[in-house]
């Protein structure tokens, strides 16, 4: 475990919050799933066991905020959630089209910039974009193979605390660097959806980077 119990905000009642909330919450850390409706997240909240409401509401005590909203709506998401300054934000949004089939920006921009520019006093990280909700929510196996959890973000304490987190649901962090490196990780999520859907492949997979045992030196 990370060492210390924290205060887990997640803010989205769709699959991937859903799936964050019912992973998170068999942790020691506290689970607060929101939503822009209090009844919405608190119906969402009570099928996982965790308590639920107005997003908004708990963001004082929140520690760490994830956002699992559609990228869309992340402006206004953020606009409503009030006193973030200071805050880790997990942003696990993706710029898509509303058929999941594209991007929407790209090559010299991100979700993840995107996020740090609309909430400049708070510390964003952007994490859990490139791995499906059926991987986090249910227990599957991949054999001797750890899912990871790519993470970019400008704060080293701050990723440093969510990769502490996502080693405590049993996951490897892999640093990729600043905030900009969200520009490689979003179309990394769009890549595992077109295996997923055009490809047929299912959302029981998810994306890994192997490191030779070796630390010989690669010929060039």
């Amino acid at each position: 475990m990370s060492g210390s119990t924290l205060t887990l905000l997640i803010v989205g009642t769709g699959n991937v919050g859903c799936a964050l909330a019912k992973r998170f919450a068999r942790t020691s850390h506290q689970v607060l799933l929101g939503s822009r409706d209090h009844k919405t997240g608190q119906a969402a909240a009570e099928q996982l066991g965790v308590r639920g409401g107005d997003a908004a509401s708990f963001v004082s005590e929140a520690d760490v905020i994830f956002i699992a909203v559609p990228f869309v709506n992340l402006p206004e998401t953020l606009d409503r959630l009030g006193a973030i300054d200071g805050k880790i934000i997990v942003d696990c949004t993706n710029p898509l089209t509303s058929d999941y089939m594209q991007l929407t920006i790209g090559h010299t921009d991100s979700a993840g910039e995107t996020c740090q520019r609309l909430a400049p006093h708070s510390k964003v990280v952007k994490a859990f974009n490139a791995i499906f909700a059926e991987v986090v929510s249910a227990d599957l196996s991949y054999g001797s193979i750890t899912p990871q959890v790519f993470l970019a973000g400008d704060d080293t304490g701050s990723k440093q605390r969510v990769a502490a987190l996502v080693r405590d649901i049993g996951y490897d962090a892999i640093d990729t660097g600043g905030i900009a490196c969200a520009r490689y990780l979003e179309p990394l999520a769009e890549l595992i959806i077109q295996l997923a859907y055009a490809q047929g492949r299912g959302t029981a997979f998810t994306p890994v980077m192997l490191a030779a045992a070796s630390s010989a030196p690669v010929d060039q």
